[in-house]
């Protein structure tokens, strides 16, 4: 004989059916960032920036003004659905990163700061800039060039693919009493500090600190 389901219990299945029913459109909600919003969410960001008719005295011609930082899924409060986005961006000619909030079912911009002494980590476009401002600077290839020939033994002929480069955004607050004048900007400006190792990953005793506002090395840190 069939089993006969009481009322209630009828009723229990019937709210967890209706709670289970809901649940993916509640969760999605939750989900990171698909790359087509990415996309949406950047396209909005760059709409919304002015871009400056003039670079800052200490901004190269070789620096890019704008340069994407971040795209993550902006915090709800609680009971909020809204898809958005936190988009940063670094603005080279004032040396501040941009926050944008992005509301992604309306692709508007709802709202806009600027903050200084923000530094998010390297981007590979900074890495790549960082590395190659390095390798175009006669002072610090001769001395690359000695550290490589004193680890290695052999002459340093080709950086690509001899050596490998890792970077990370410098503060002048991580080391206050080993800085120079040019160095102590880091962090009001976006500076790298570049670690170098042989392809066999012996690390350089030494380190370049590169103000990637100003496009220059402004010393180097021994260890």
């Amino acid at each position: 004989m069939p089993k006969i389901l009481s009322l209630r219990t009828l009723l229990h299945y019937a709210t967890l059916l209706c709670a289970l029913t809901h649940l993916p459109a509640n969760a999605g909600n939750l989900d990171p960032l698909s790359p087509a919003e990415i996309a949406r969410a950047t396209q909005q960001a760059n709409v919304a920036a002015p871009l400056p008719t003039t670079r800052s005295a200490t901004t190269n011609s070789t620096t890019p003004v704008l340069e994407l930082l971040l795209v993550e899924r902006h915090p709800n409060a609680k009971g909020q659905t809204a898809r958005r986005a936190d988009v940063y961006t670094y603005d080279y000619s004032t040396n501040e990163t941009l926050i944008d909030v992005i509301d992604l079912d309306t692709n508007r911009v709802i709202s806009r700061k600027r903050e200084q002494n923000l530094q998010l980590p390297l981007t590979a476009n900074e890495l790549q800039r960082a590395s190659d401002l390095i390798l175009a600077d006669d002072e610090q290839r001769s001395l690359l060039d000695a550290e490589f020939k004193r680890i290695t033994g052999q002459p340093l002929n080709n950086p690509a693919q001899q050596l490998q480069v890792k970077a990370f955004v410098f503060h002048a607050s991580s080391l206050p009493e080993q800085l120079n004048a040019a160095s102590q900007q880091c962090g009001l400006h976006r500076c790298a500090q570049v670690l170098l190792y042989t392809a066999d990953s012996v690390v350089f005793e030494v380190s370049p600190i590169v103000n990637l506002s100003a496009g220059v090395i402004t010393q180097t840190i021994g260890f």
